[in-house]
């Protein structure tokens, strides 16, 4: 073990910038095949432990137990560990592949359930060992999976194949829970068909979305996605077929103080009413985002929390006015841009006294919109065009031509507003 060691440690200290471009693949295939032995070495050394019972001497109830606690394997890997090198046993031809580096340990964790199937017709077990040993050297271990699964059917034992469809299906699930700071994190298991239509949808949707001023997308694929998802689901949100819970379609009640309508305290300030029951603070560009284009309930208060006055729900652009602002802009208003989840824009926020008719709004797609508020682009009248609109950056540099209808359609006679 301590020459083993030390060649290993002189082996990591290699210094791979010296190492030919060409050589690095026939390493990492040494490196799998030489962990492949220490797998061997493993199950061999665990077989035995198991056996002799050697794990009460740490006053461990079993081998599994003693892994968990030793190696801080995981429940499931410690009791994989020990069944594989029980079943190694009786499967002299898997264990002499995984010693000369030919298949890998996740091979013979698949090969070895074979082992209690044919429990009783072991005559049957060195053939079938010898094909799934070949199998395996030269395809992966999900493969190999699918193999052993036929065999198992052929054999009469295990589950059925509808069987083992209903256990998988009743497997399936999804889960978000609420951190601390409001984030949500996902997990869950779903089924075949339903990722597979969910990969079809983000990766139609989370293709890369040039800047306002056409500079690189700087969001890395995983936040692609996750925005991706959020215009699947906004988009299936906007359809009128959406269930109505308690009565009411899902909205927000945004609490605001008089002082911070005024701007002499902002929304995002620690002390604010709406930091204290969001339980977070908001920043200036979220808050304003949050008010542009959402059904929320504006609640007035005093600065001490007070309510003063409630106003009406409402979804600032209705869907007659959505049908006129496509009509006009059809589409995001950045030029070049082809999303098709669109949202409403105040051209003059309506925290700010902005208006809700068709004249005062802009259609941009969710990612554009994110953008304008974060960034700080203003939407302005086009002064060479009356009723269109034109995109003013941040900073000291010319504003951009607004894309609308009859940009993308010359001939169109769309209306002007």
């Amino acid at each position: 073990m301590d020459r083993a060691r030390a060649c290993l440690t002189e082996l990591a200290a290699l210094d791979l910038a010296e190492v030919p471009a060409a050589e690095l693949g026939p390493l990492l295939k040494e490196l799998h095949a030489t962990r492949s032995v220490l797998d061997a070495a493993d199950a061999r050394v665990l077989e035995a432990f198991d056996s002799r019972q050697a794990y009460r001497a740490d006053f461990a109830v079993t081998a599994a137990s003693w892994l968990r606690h030793h190696t801080r394997d995981s429940e499931a890997d410690a009791r994989a560990r020990v069944r594989v090198a029980r079943a190694l046993r009786s499967l002299p031809l898997a264990a002499s592949a995984l010693q000369d580096g030919e298949v890998s340990w996740q091979h013979v964790r698949r090969i070895a359930p074979v082992v209690g199937y044919l429990q009783d017709t072991p005559a049957e077990l060195p053939r079938l060992e010898k094909t799934l040993v070949d199998f395996a050297r030269d395809n992966t271990p999900d493969d190999l999976t699918r193999l052993v699964q036929a065999a198992a059917e052929a054999a009469g034992v295990g589950e059925s194949a509808a069987e083992r469809e209903q256990r998988r299906l009743a497997q399936r699930s999804f889960t978000t829970t609420t951190s601390l700071d409001g984030w949500r994190h996902v997990t869950g298991l779903l089924a075949p068909e339903l990722g597979d239509l969910l990969e079809q949808v983000l990766t139609g949707l989370a293709t890369p979305v040039p800047g306002i001023d056409g500079a690189p997308d700087d969001r890395t694929a995983a936040q692609r996605r996750h925005d991706a998802l959020a215009d699947a689901i906004g988009l299936v949100a906007d359809l009128d077929t959406v269930p109505e819970i308690n009565g009411s379609r899902p909205r927000l009640t945004l609490v605001a103080d008089i002082a911070m309508l005024r701007g002499d305290d902002p929304a995002w300030a620690a002390r604010s009413p709406l930091a204290s029951v969001l339980t977070r603070s908001l920043g200036p560009q979220a808050l304003e985002l949050l008010t542009c284009d959402a059904v929320i309930t504006p609640l007035l208060t005093s600065e001490l929390g007070v309510p003063l006055a409630e106003g009406r729900a409402k979804r600032f652009a209705t869907n007659a006015q959505l049908r006129a602002l496509k009509a006009r802009d059809g589409g995001c208003i950045v030029p070049g841009c082809d999303r098709v989840r669109l949202e409403a824009h105040h051209v003059i926020p309506w925290s700010k006294g902005g208006l809700s008719d068709v004249g005062s709004y802009a259609l941009f797609c969710k990612r554009h919109h994110h953008l304008a508020h974060e960034d700080g682009w203003t939407v302005e009248p086009d002064p060479d065009r009356p009723g269109l609109f034109r995109l003013r950056p941040p900073d000291d540099r010319p504003p951009i031509k607004a894309c609308h209808t009859i940009d993308r359609d010359p001939g169109s006679t769309t209306p002007i507003w």
